[in-house]
């Protein structure tokens, strides 16, 4: 499960802006964020927020990002004098002045992660009664970011670089005689009106690969008409699988894909396979996606996967994604 959290950091390198004599570029772990020149120096405790954070700008803090008729703001990447910038640095405020590095004060200053609307999704009107849904293990898919655990996959490690898509989660099961389909966090009705049945009908071989690996859970991402980037499909909607759990067991990449493809079940893009290699991920992420219709979109990012699955204790599974800056940049 993906950990969301608005920690105490401690200042790293503080350089001068190239381009503006009024500011510096803060390091902060793997992410630069620019401030006010003087205003932060090596060492020093702050709060950082990350981009697709929501803050309140009711809180002094935070007032100079209110806009006329609105209380929070959603947090972006931005460019600044050419450099860019990922979210905000604060210091300190009075309440919090004695937290340790690492306290998590998300709640204390009233952040919340940002929730895209579930536009074209489906709404729970569509959720199937809990009492119907499905006797198996079908955890809620989520990725760290990468940013967050750098040291978890190791250089040269041999990894699987995959596109992410940008959409919604899905996840289909055949199991008790009956084909389920779901959401990250909910199962919804067969014959409801949403993207999760279109997707379904649109391709019959992702039921019939359930019916064939009985309760094991796929689970992929729908795209096109569903999200900002909609990949040359602006009204249509289409399902990529990119993982699968068998009783709590995930099926390697190298075994899934190929099952998928018997099926004409797609799958995401391999984008890389080899050692692994941050600086290589990083200009990866920034190509063109794979899986769009037609040339010229981007990729939201790409997701890291050992090619031999292993789990860690801070994050269960491993499997990071890294998100591309061209991204970070088309939400400003």
């Amino acid at each position: 499960m993906s950990t969301h959290a608005v920690t105490v950091v401690e200042v790293g390198e503080v350089r001068p802006h190239p381009n503006a004599e009024r500011l510096d570029i803060v390091a902060v772990g793997p992410w630069q964020v620019v401030v006010k020149r003087g205003e932060f120096v090596r060492g020093q405790r702050a709060v950082y927020v990350e981009p697709d954070y929501v803050v309140p700008t009711t809180r002094p803090e935070f007032a100079f990002l209110a806009k006329a008729g609105k209380d929070k703001h959603r947090l972006k990447a931005v460019r600044l004098r050419g450099e860019l910038s990922f979210g905000l640095l604060l210091p300190l405020p009075p309440e919090i002045s004695d937290a340790p590095v690492g306290t998590n004060v998300m709640e204390t200053l009233g952040i919340a992660r940002y929730e895209p609307p579930a536009g074209k999704a489906g709404t729970f009107a569509d959720e199937m009664a809990h009492d119907r849904w499905p006797s198996t293990h079908a955890p809620k898919f989520d990725l760290e970011n990468y940013n967050h655990f750098p040291s978890i996959i190791t250089p040269g490690e041999h990894i699987v670089c995959t596109e992410k898509v940008h959409g919604a989660n899905a996840r289909y099961v055949y199991i008790d005689g009956e084909f389920f389909m779901g959401s990250r966090n909910r199962w919804v009705k067969q014959d409801g009106n949403h993207i999760w049945t279109r997707a379904a009908a649109n391709n019959p071989n992702i039921e019939k690969w359930c019916r064939t690996y009985e309760g094991m859970v796929l689970y992929g991402e729908i795209y096109g008409a569903v999200q900002s980037l909609k990949y040359g499909l602006d009204k249509d909607v289409r399902f990529t699988g990119f993982a699968a759990v068998h009783h709590g067991v995930w099926l390697r990449q190298p075994v899934l894909f190929p099952s998928l493809a018997d099926f004409d079940v797609p799958h995401v893009p391999i984008i890389y396979s080899g050692p692994f290699d941050i600086d290589r991920i990083k200009e990866i992420a920034e190509q063109d996606s794979v899986i769009a219709e037609t040339p010229g979109h981007m990729m939201e990012g790409v997701v890291i996967v050992p090619s031999k699955e292993r789990y860690h204790s801070l994050i269960g599974r491993v499997a990071l994604k890294y998100i591309s800056n061209r991204y970070w940049l088309s939400n400003a």
